[in-house]
């Protein structure tokens, strides 16, 4: 933890020596608290420690002063950097989460609270429950994709129900799914290679519906959305390569490299819906079944996703 060795040549270093070499690697914001204050050995001294040498480290740290021996000092570390990552990341998402839960609630309730104390016109009051219903539909929406990457994340894949899939099912399914016959923009779709895929049905489905929705809603002037697949290898693997490809408002590099972050949203104007949460939870369904997921984009061109999935590995092949 601390790049200090053990075993040093000449005589050991006094407890003094030690907490002053200890300082030093200590964050400047985060001192160390005196090692000579570590009690009659009644109540132990604790600290955390912010290590920025040789690494980066969270260390949890305790001594005492063991009166009924020698009166040696025993120091005791811990190192708590992941939970404490961990920690810092869950009160991060937590107050996004209240945040975008929050918008359309205060919405809903401040729509429902006119509506019940004072009178409009059938217009206006049609207007503001389309409102209404608008934003809770977004906060359905949200509250059904924070309990999805919850259950995602907190199972790691153990309820995976992993078969082998056609591709061409996988993409007629999805398609159909969120496709209306009578429906003005389709999706179109490239020839399908005869490729098998190792996957959890419906969780693939809702990964590739998602890349799908975002490729209709980041291009609200129009333009062509077309799905195709090929077949790739990386690493000795073969996967099918689904690619999504748009004509929409497409993201600059510094949009681009935030986009799978939970609630970010390319769009800041408020004018395309959205939770902000669709790319995590892509990634989330791709990383577990073994895959990965990429994008690109050329702000004012259009965006291209591609979902690499695993494919089956047939015998005598």
């Amino acid at each position: 933890m601390t790049g200090r060795a053990w075993k040093q040549p000449g005589l050991p270093p006094t407890l003094e020596q030690f907490e002053a070499s200890l300082a030093a690697l200590c964050h400047h914001d985060h001192p160390l608290p005196p090692l000579t204050d570590t009690g009659d050995g009644v109540a132990p001294w604790q600290a955390r420690l912010v290590l920025t040498r040789p690494q980066h480290r969270v260390v949890q740290a305790q001594a005492r002063r063991n009166v009924a021996g020698r009166s040696e000092t025993i120091l005791y570390f811990r190192d708590v950097t992941h939970e404490d990552e961990v920690d810092r990341m869950k009160s991060e998402f937590l107050a996004l989460a209240a945040h975008e839960l929050r918008t359309p609630m205060v919405s809903i309730y401040g729509f429902t609270e006119l509506l019940l104390k004072r009178t409009f016109s059938d217009e206006r009051r049609t207007d503001m429950l389309e409102t209404i219903h608008r934003q809770s539909g977004l906060l359905v929406k949200m509250i059904n994709e924070l309990l999805d990457l919850a259950r995602i994340e907190s199972r790691r894949g153990m309820d995976l129900h992993i078969t082998e899939h056609p591709v061409s099912q996988l993409v007629a399914s999805t398609v159909r799914g969120m496709m209306r016959p009578d429906g003005e923009r389709q999706v179109l779709v490239g020839s399908l290679p005869d490729l098998t895929v190792l996957i959890d049905g419906e969780k693939m489905q809702l990964a590739l519906g998602n890349l799908l929705s975002n490729a209709f809603k980041y291009s609200p002037d129009g333009g062509e959305v077309m799905l195709t697949v090929h077949a790739r290898s990386l690493d000795g693997r073969g996967y099918a390569v689904l690619e999504v490809r748009d004509q929409g408002i497409g993201m600059k590099p510094e949009q681009l490299a935030r986009a799978c972050e939970r609630f970010y949203r390319a769009d800041t104007t408020g004018n395309i819906p959205g939770t902000g949460l669709g790319l995590s939870l892509v990634k989330e369904i791709a990383e577990l079944h073994g895959g990965r997921m990429e994008l690109e984009s050329e702000f004012g061109v259009g965006t291209t996703a591609r979902l690499w999935v695993p494919l089956a590995v047939r015998s005598g092949t």
